[in-house]
Parts: C-alpha cells; sequence; structure tokens
C-alpha cells in the first residue's frame, strides 16, 4: 500500500513543529532591579525655595521665551552629529535584537535540483551506454531546541542593550538641549558685558571731560588729569577682550547648532549690546520634589539596561555548559523522470537529531562565566555610582538654586548703593570737598559690582538648567513622572 507524501510530510516535519512547544530551564540568574541607592530620601536634602507648583513640560526652554533660543535648540536637533551617531547605534541594537530572536525560530530552505549523467559499459562484443536522470526538490527545516535558555537569555541582553541605546540617544538629547541653553546664557551675559564695558568707557569719557574742564579752569590738577585719562584707556582696553570672549561663545553655541562658526548667530554691534539684557529665569522649582524623579533619568535608565544586558550574558555563558540539541527535517522528491516526479513512491523525508556534549573546552567555558560575572559586577558598580552622582547632581543644583538667588539679591542691593554712592561722589568732587580718586573709586567700585551681577544672574540661570537636566528633563504639576524626552 502507497503512504501519499499528504500523510508522510506531518509524519516527517511534526517533530521540529514539536520542538517550538519546547520550554527549558534558562540557566543563570534571573535579573532583579537594584534598588535606586541604599538609604536614598524620599525627597531631596538640599534646601528649596517655597513656590507654587510649576510645570516643566518637554520643551522647557521654550519658558525662556526667546524665539532665537528656540531656533538654536531646534537646529541642533537636526544637525548635531553626535546625535546622528547616536541614533545610528540605536538602528544598529534594533537589528542586532532582530537577529537574537529570528534564532529562537527555526531555519527553512527550499532547494532543488536536476542532473543528467551518460556511461559506458564496455562488454565483449558490444558497448552499452547507460543514460541517468535525477531529479530533486526538497524543503529543509532545522531548529535549535532551547534547552538551557541560550537564545533566550541572547534576546534578553539584546533587548535591554537596545534599551540602553534608546536610553543614549535621550542623554544625548538631553545633553545637546542643555549645552545649547547654557551657552546661550553665556552668550547673553558676554552681550550684556560688552555693553557694560562700553557704558563704562562712556562714563569714563564723560568724567574726564569734567576732570579737564576743571584744569583748564585752574581748579583741578594735571594730576587728576592723568589720573582720570588713565581710567579711561584702562576700561577702553576691556572693550576688545570683552568683544573676544563674546565671539568665542557665540562660536561655540553655533558649533552646537552645526552651524559654520562665523561668529554671526548673534548681534554683537553696539545697539544689540546697549540693549542686551539677562533673560528671566525659568520657572521655579517646586517644594518637596519627590527622589523618584531620578528613576526616569536616561542615563540611570541606560545604567541599569547594562546591567541587565550582563546579568542575561552570565546565562548565555553557562548554557555552553550543558549539551545542544538541534533538530533537522527534510522532506522532499526525488525521481529520474519529469513526469513522475511527485508521484508519491518517490517522496523522501529524513528527521535528524543532534545532541552535542562539550567536553574539553569546559574549562574556557568556565573562564568565560568568571568574566560574564565579573562584567555584572562592574555593571552593578557603576549603575550604583550613576545613581549617586546623580543624587549628587541635584542636590549641588539646589543648593545654587538657593544660594546664587541670595547672591543675586545681595549683589543688586550693592548695585544700588554704588550707584549712589558714584553720584554723591561726583557731587562732592565738583564741589571741591573730595578728591578725584574718590570718584574714580566709586566708578571701578560700581563697574565692579556690576560686571558681578551679571555673572551671578547667568550663574543663577544655568543652575535652573542644570537642576533641570538633573532632575530628567521635566516634571508634571502634581510631581509625578512623566515620559522621557523624545
Amino acid at each position: 500500500m502507497t503512504v501519499t507524501p499528504r500523510k508522510r510530510y506531518p509524519a516527517a516535519l511534526g517533530a521540529v513543529a514539536l520542538a517550538l512547544l519546547m520550554s527549558g530551564c534558562a540557566v543563570g540568574p534571573d535579573y532583579v532591579r537594584p534598588e535606586l541607592a541604599t538609604n536614598s530620601p524620599d525627597a531631596f536634602v538640599a534646601a528649596v525655595v517655597p513656590v507654587d507648583s510649576t510645570a516643566i513640560g518637554h520643551h522647557w526652554w521654550e519658558a525662556m521665551g526667546d524665539a532665537q533660543l528656540n531656533d538654536l535648540v531646534d537646529q541642533a536637533l537636526q544637525r548635531n552629529l553626535n546625535l546622528v551617531q547616536a541614533t545610528a547605534a540605536v538602528m544598529e541594537a534594533r537589528a542586532t535584537l532582530g537577529g537574537a530572536q529570528s534564532d529562537r525560530w527555526p531555519t527553512v530552505s527550499a532547494g532543488t535540483s536536476a542532473s543528467r549523467s551518460q556511461s559506458n559499459m564496455v562488454m565483449p562484443g558490444a558497448t552499452t551506454t547507460m543514460l541517468r536522470s535525477n531529479l530533486d526538490a526538497s524543503l529543509t527545516a532545522s531548529y535549535e531546541v532551547d534547552l538551557w535558555g541560550r537564545l533566550s537569555r541572547a534576546e534578553e541582553s539584546a533587548r535591554a542593550t537596545l534599551l540602553a541605546g534608546e536610553a543614549n540617544r535621550r542623554v544625548v538629547v538631553q545633553t545637546l538641549v542643555s549645552d545649547v541653553v547654557r551657552t546661550w546664557l553665556q552668550v547673553k551675559e558676554l552681550q550684556c558685558q560688552l555693553g557694560l564695558a562700553e557704558r563704562t568707557v562712556n562714563s569714563y569719557s564723560s568724567t574726564l571731560q569734567t576732570v579737564e574742564d576743571r584744569y583748564a579752569g585752574g581748579v583741578s590738577s594735571a594730576l587728576d588729569v592723568r589720573l582720570a585719562r588713565q581710567n579711561l584707556l584702562s576700561a577702553e582696553a576691556s572693550v576688545p577682550e570683552s568683544r573676544r570672549l563674546l565671539r568665542v561663545a557665540v562660536r561655540r553655541l553655533e558649533i552646537l547648532a552645526g552651524r559654520y562658526p562665523g561668529a554671526t548667530v548673534m548681534p554683537a554691534d553696539a545697539a544689540a549690546v546697549m540693549a542686551a539684557t539677562m533673560p528671566e529665569p525659568l520657572p521655579a522649582v517646586p517644594v518637596g520634589l519627590p527622589s523618584s524623579l531620578l528613576e526616569r533619568r536616561p542615563d540611570l535608565v541606560q545604567a541599569e539596561a547594562n546591567l541587565h544586558a550582563s546579568v542575561a550574558n552570565i546565562g548565555q555563558a553557562k548554557a555552553r555548559l550543558y549539551p545542544t540539541l538541534s533538530l533537522t527535517g527534510s522532506a522532499g522528491y526525488n525521481s529520474g523522470e519529469l513526469d513522475s516526479w511527485f508521484d508519491g513512491d518517490h517522496d523522501v523525508w529524513s528527521l535528524v537529531g543532534n545532541l552535542v556534549m562539550p567536553l574539553i573546552n569546559r574549562g574556557a567555558t568556565k573562564a568565560q562565566i568568571r568574566a560574564a560575572e565579573a562584567r555584572a559586577q562592574q555593571s552593578l558598580a557603576g549603575y550604583q555610582l550613576a545613581v549617586l552622582s546623580a543624587f549628587s547632581e541635584v542636590e549641588s543644583a539646589l543648593d545654587a538654586e538657593v544660594l546664587q538667588a541670595r547672591r543675586e539679591e545681595a549683589l543688586t542691593r550693592t548695585v544700588n548703593e554704588s550707584r549712589l554712592s558714584l553720584e554723591l561722589a561726583e557731587r562732592r568732587y565738583t564741589s571741591g570737598l573730595d578728591p578725584l580718586l574718590t570718584t574714580l573709586e566709586a566708578q571701578r567700585r560700581l563697574f565692579t559690582t556690576e560686571s558681578q551681577l551679571l555673572s551671578t544672574q547667568q550663574a543663577r540661570r544655568t543652575a535652573r538648567v542644570n537642576l533641570i537636566l538633573a532632575l530628567g528633563g521635566h516634571w508634571d504639576t502634581a510631581l509625578t513622572v512623566e515620559g522621557d524626552t523624545p
């Protein structure tokens, strides 16, 4: 009785299909998420100025209300090469994960071949020519039974690596945006510093004119004229240096935005620098920010994903100590005649099981296991260090937020007093009650305190940017965790 291929093929390939349902025991440690940090507080320790809850959204820099800054951030996100590199790394990790997932499924291949051969048989008195034809068509499936979880651990590691790559891209995005905003703030400060230097030159020039008029009238001495002129020349010498520093900062901003560093993106003409002012600070930080906000920081997500991948790699290494079971099944037709190629009498099939047990190389495999365990320990230490560094960054930024605000307030009062002192010194000088040196010293102190105030304003605003970055980029009004920045 002839058995048709319809009944034979399920029997031939059934074992391969059955293997898909076999579940092995994955060796190696299962990943358990570590605590965020040992003895970490529920809220940050550093003092925060009490304010109403304020939302910080994904595009937090737009709260500064500067269209040019928004354009620079957009350009940086489109052109920055570090971001292009990080995006390509994510694509690579995604492809690697696809390959690891494919390894857990059977591989199926189809093939066909045809051949015709001739042979001669020489016999006494005659030569016989024999022609042979062979037609073959087959379908082959092979599958490695994941008895010990090697393939599942490989997929687990690849998935964690992809998560790490995606988190690294978010790190690059957040760092890039923060660098653009911080550099932009520095440019704004240097614009104001240049404007202050220009105004100081004008003030010293006016003082010199007053002294020269008094000298011409016989009221002031030649020493007063030289002292006033020396003050003016010193102020004029500071202007080129202020302009140089401004151009350096602008070029750095242009590089971040992926533009040619021509120092043209921010105006530096006299009208622009004279009108330059420091932008208002970003929204204030609410009291009682939970330390759990750090859990969504992309660098911590990346460090944890690297740890997860390292733990999964231990299982991959341990699985190599155990036998590997591979199943290969094939079915098809073999015939010497085309018209009977697919007849049931010409079908062929095979099923092969291959069990391989490593013996001689077990020492090398155990060494690989120890290396994988050591790498996991490194990843764990790296994760713990990243967590502590994150807490330190937040606490330092909160301290800077408070202390820079106090310094700005004190310097603002100092500037006001310095202006009143200068007005009084000028009146007393023109009245002949005080020497010129008193006026010149009052001018110098006013310039110094105004310059310090500008630097402190920039430092306070930069501290706010650093705090937003340290907290993961944003928070909502209910102090709950939002999704990661794109």
